[in-house]
């Protein structure tokens, strides 16, 4: 949410944030792998922001064929942002293992559940999804990955969620961090002038 909330000057506070934590190996591997595949969602975030967008052509001699100045800016931003959440997210996967993940995320949905959110079926279905798209065969390509029939065995009758006990630690992460996003939030109103 702070990525997406930040004014354009909070950016290079938040690019080495991300640069800092893309010296560590297991990041830097999760990192590019995300940044990999989301190349062509990247893509056609600046192209459609760069054609979809009034503004001074960038070429104008092009004609309707030029894409706007104002749009690469703006489709610039928003990959920057989708790259910057995507380097959080690699820090995530890269130091959390999977089963400590879907149980916080179990945990975290609790308040859904007064509005009926099925949560168990919920991390039931991440959990399946995530073992089979990590066990899954490799095709060469897409279309025959299509094709293939699924094998019997390659579904479990069971699917077990280890259970972690809430600490003091989590208490003080969770707080921390909605300081950060707060404190960031709050320099961006002042750098704007609202308060």
């Amino acid at each position: 949410m702070v990525v997406e909330r930040a004014a354009f000057s909070l950016f290079p506070v938040l690019a080495v944030a991300a640069a800092t934590a893309f010296l560590f190996a297991p990041i830097r591997q999760e990192g590019w792998r995300l940044l990999r595949r989301t190349r062509w969602l990247m893509a056609v975030l600046l192209l459609s922001y760069a054609y979809a967008l009034p503004g001074a052509a960038l070429w104008p001699e092009l004609g309707w064929a030029s894409p706007g100045i104002e749009g690469l800016q703006q489709g610039a931003l928003r990959a920057g942002r989708l790259a910057l959440m995507l380097a959080g997210l690699a820090a995530l996967l890269a130091r959390t293992p999977r089963s400590r993940l879907i149980y916080g995320l179990y945990a975290l949905v609790r308040p859904l559940t007064w509005l009926g959110f099925d949560r168990r079926a919920f991390v039931v279905r991440l959990g399946l999804t995530l073992d089979y798209a990590e066990h899954a065969p490799k095709p060469v390509r897409w279309l025959d990955a299509l094709r293939a029939p699924l094998p019997d065995d390659a579904t479990p009758a069971v699917y077990t969620l280890q259970t972690e006990r809430w600490q003091v630690c989590d208490s003080a992460v969770i707080l921390a961090g909605l300081l950060a996003a707060i404190s960031l939030l709050a320099w961006d109103r002042v750098g704007m002038g609202l308060f």
